[in-house]
This record gives structure tokens, C-alpha cells and sequence, in this order.
């Protein structure tokens, strides 16, 4: 019996690059585990609201009397939270890994090189996805600065104002901070507490020169490690930068398969 062949286009849509990702992701549907979504929501929910009731007065008002070196050692590095510092450094990555894999002869080189890629790819979306998603929650929830503290202290809330002075929560700089070092301490596990050490030092910085209550840096910094997991799992579940251990959790691709072109030249050479 013959078998009808396929309409043209859906030759085409298989063969597109959209397509692609769709088999990608439909062949590693069921290889992933559910996580404790749940249970992740309510500790970090737990830990804005202890942030809010119990530290934003004491340290919002602690924050005006802060020696003025540290302020302006604050002032000096909080900016590496700035999106578009970030983002910068992501393009020149990227255009200088691009440029390479077109000089690269070594198909293990030109392997590494890729990955690369794919890897500052995963970063700059993360981080570009958390800074939509908090300026967009900033600007409904209207939330008035430290600076306006004698004014409206910390239930000082005008959704929809639009204004500076009334977008603290959540802080922006700590969510672009939170998806840039949770995606690295998922890209590199073995720095995983240096990254989030450097995360929660930058975060405080926001607490510091006075421009954000601590709920907010607690909010922003969660927020953003929230969807760099989330787009490390949709990266997995394409078969890029990551895969899925048994347990669920997420690790980096690279440690087994960087070696693997490697290894199938050497038993090339081999034969």
C-alpha cells in the first residue's frame, strides 16, 4: 500500500527553524520531572512579606545615616545591574563567538564555540525577560520610594503613577542581578554560592544608596532567578544548554557533550 507523502508545507515548517525547536521539544516532552512549583512560590512569598513587615522601616530609615564612603561604594557598582551594561556585554560575547566560529578549522573548537552561543543566548533572554516582566509589575503596582518614606512610609502604594519616585517594588536592577547570576550558577554549579553571594551583595546595594526598600531587592533578586530557571527549563526541554537529571534539577550541557567531538575524531583517527 502507498503511502501519501506530505503536503509541501508541512515539509516546510518541519525543515524551518520554528519547526526545528517544535520536534526538539514534542521528543523531550515526557523526560522531565514536575517540580515543587508550589512550594518554591510560597517560601519565596514568605520571604518578601518577613522583608517587608519587619525590615523595610528599620533599614529604610537605617539608610540615611549610612557613612558616606559606603554609599558611594554602593553608588560605584550597583549599576552592573543596569540592563543595558548587561546586555552589551552579552552582544560583544556574542558577536565575538560568531566571529570566531567562522575562523574556527577544529570541529571541537567550532563546537565549544557554538555552545558558547547558545549559552550567552540563554543568559541575555533571561535577563531581557525579567526586565519586562518587573517594569511591567513596577509600574501597576506604584510603589513610592525610601525617599518618599516621611511621606507615605512603607504602605505608600499609587499603582499606575508612572513616575520614578513611585516604582520601587520590585526592584528592576536586583531582577536583571537575579537572572544573570542564577543563569550563571546554572551554567557553572560548581560557583553556584559565589554567584549568589555576588547576587545578594549587588541586590544590597539598591538598599543601600536608598533608592529601594529591602522587600523590593528580595522581590527583584527572586523574580529574576525565578525565570532564569524558567528559561533554563524551556532550553532543556529543546535539548539546548541544558538537560534534566533524574531528580528533576537542571545541569549544564557542556560537561559531557564538549568532549564528545573530541572523542569522535580520535576514533576516526583511530580506524
Amino acid at each position: 500500500m502507498e503511502t501519501t507523502p506530505p503536503p509541501n508545507n508541512a515539509i516546510r515548517r518541519q525543515a524551518s527553524p520554528w519547526g526545528r525547536l517544535a520536534r526538539r521539544y514534542d521528543l523531550r516532552r515526557g523526560r522531565h520531572r514536575r517540580l515543587p512549583w508550589l512550594g518554591y512560590a510560597l517560601t519565596t512569598v514568605n520571604i518578601v512579606l518577613l522583608a517587608f513587615l519587619v525590615f523595610d522601616a528599620p533599614l529604610g530609615q537605617a539608610a540615611k545615616n549610612l557613612p558616606p564612603q559606603l554609599v558611594a561604594a554602593a553608588g560605584a557598582i550597583t549599576d552592573i545591574g543596569r540592563l543595558v551594561w548587561i546586555l552589551a556585554t552579552a552582544v560583544a560575547v556574542l558577536a565575538f563567538s560568531l566571529l570566531i566560529t567562522r575562523y574556527l578549522a577544529r570541529p571541537h573548537a567550532r563546537y565549544q564555540a557554538a555552545n558558547l552561543v547558545r549559552k550567552v543566548i540563554y543568559v541575555g533572554l533571561s535577563v531581557l525577560s525579567a526586565s519586562i516582566v518587573v517594569h511591567l509589575l513596577k509600574y501597576a503596582i506604584g510603589r513610592a520610594r525610601p525617599p518618599l518614606y516621611d511621606q507615605y512610609g512603607i504602605f505608600g502604594f499609587e499603582p499606575f503613577h508612572g513616575d520614578f519616585l513611585f516604582q520601587s517594588f520590585p526592584s528592576a536592577h536586583s531582577a536583571h542581578v537575579g537572572a544573570l547570576f542564577a543563569a550563571l550558577a546554572l551554567l557553572f554549579p560548581r560557583f553556584r554560592l559565589l554567584f549568589a553571594g555576588i547576587g545578594l551583595w549587588l541586590g544590597a546595594t539598591r538598599i543601600i544608596i536608598g533608592v529601594h526598600y529591602p522587600s523590593d531587592v528580595a522581590a527583584g533578586l527572586a523574580l529574576g532567578a525565578w525565570i532564569a530557571f524558567a528559561v533554563a527549563i524551556l532550553f532543556s526541554r529543546l535539548g539546548l544548554v541544558f538537560s534534566a537529571a533524574q531528580t528533576g534539577w537542571l545541569r549544564p550541557r557542556s560537561s559531557h557533550w564538549l568532549a564528545y567531538p573530541a572523542d569522535r575524531l580520535k576514533s576516526v583517527k583511530k580506524l
